[in-house]
């Protein structure tokens, strides 16, 4: 699903956790919680009931006080990937389902790599139970092959999503529904610990529509049908109610604690991970 040269990219990115992570694993994450590990954190004052193998007695002869020595513990997140796989993602040039696919892919590849636990699954239908450590990375890769677009979404949709588990949760969508039911949804995940990115990807012609004269559209989900006469003065219309369209998704995401971005589906994948970055969804590793 994604070449040699992609996976040595992704290989120097990291999916970026905004908050610490708590986990009930060992993992490559840092914890709010002390513990013992290699990585030396703080001194805190001994008191009753500690354990006094963590005492500094180096500390002691010099401050004449019991001091613990606390290290930083590193355990296991979670990453959620949520795609929408609704008849609309099969549309665009080139098309959004080959670029949401390749994305979830790769975020995926992050997760694996860090042994994080990663989920994956439709915004209605199936799901890949967790799976952990680049062993899982194949059977990620056989599960998004297997998904196909079709039927209709709805962001509300997040509210049933049983299988989510605490941590970082990406829906990866075009997000073309009604703007204000991405409210609902997004706060669903945030009151179950969960951390959302709602990453929209969209394709060049619905960006830049290359239409012109007398046209009838019709909704590829619903089959509602349109006729519409296409002027530069309606296309600059679409434009700026599609920039206030994004303007609401974030605020719905900001709004659930999370981040938003875009891409879309005609630029490779570093140029999609660069969105990433700039957005806070990924770090340099």
């Amino acid at each position: 699903m994604l070449t040699t040269a992609e996976l040595n990219l992704l290989g120097r990115l990291d999916l970026a956790y905004g908050r610490p992570q708590s986990g009930l694993y060992a993992g490559e994450r840092r914890s709010p919680r002390a513990a013992r590990s290699p990585e030396f954190s703080d001194f805190r004052p001994y008191v009753s009931g500690d354990d006094f193998r963590q005492i500094d007695w180096s500390a002691f002869a010099r401050f004449e006080k019991l001091m613990l020595r606390l290290y930083v513990a590193e355990e296991e997140a979670c990453l959620n990937v949520v795609l929408d796989c609704s008849g609309s993602m099969g549309l665009g040039e080139p098309p959004k389902w080959t670029a949401a696919r390749r994305l979830a892919a790769g975020l995926c590849f992050m997760g694996l790599s860090a042994m994080d636990r990663v989920q994956v699954g439709g915004l209605r239908g199936r799901h890949l139970p967790p799976v952990r450590g680049r062993d899982g990375v194949s059977r990620v890769w056989r599960f998004l092959e297997s998904l196909e677009v079709g039927g209709e979404a709805d962001p509300q949709d997040l509210i049933q999503l049983r299988w989510l588990r605490p941590g970082l949760t990406v829906v990866i969508s075009d997000c073309l529904a009604d703007q204000r039911s991405w409210g609902p949804g997004l706060a669903s995940l945030r009151a179950r610990r969960q951390e959302p990115v709602l990453w929209q990807v969209l394709a060049p012609d619905e960006e830049e529509p290359p239409i012109s004269g007398d046209l009838k559209l019709v909704d590829v989900e619903s089959g509602r049908a349109r006729e519409l006469t296409i002027t530069p003065r309606l296309l600059g219309e679409y434009r700026r109610a599609l920039a206030e369209h994004r303007e609401t998704l974030a605020r719905a995401a900001r709004g659930a604690a999370g981040r938003f971005l875009h891409s879309n589906s005609a630029e490779d994948l570093e140029t999609t991970m660069l969105a990433g970055l700039r957005a806070g969804a990924i770090r340099r590793g």
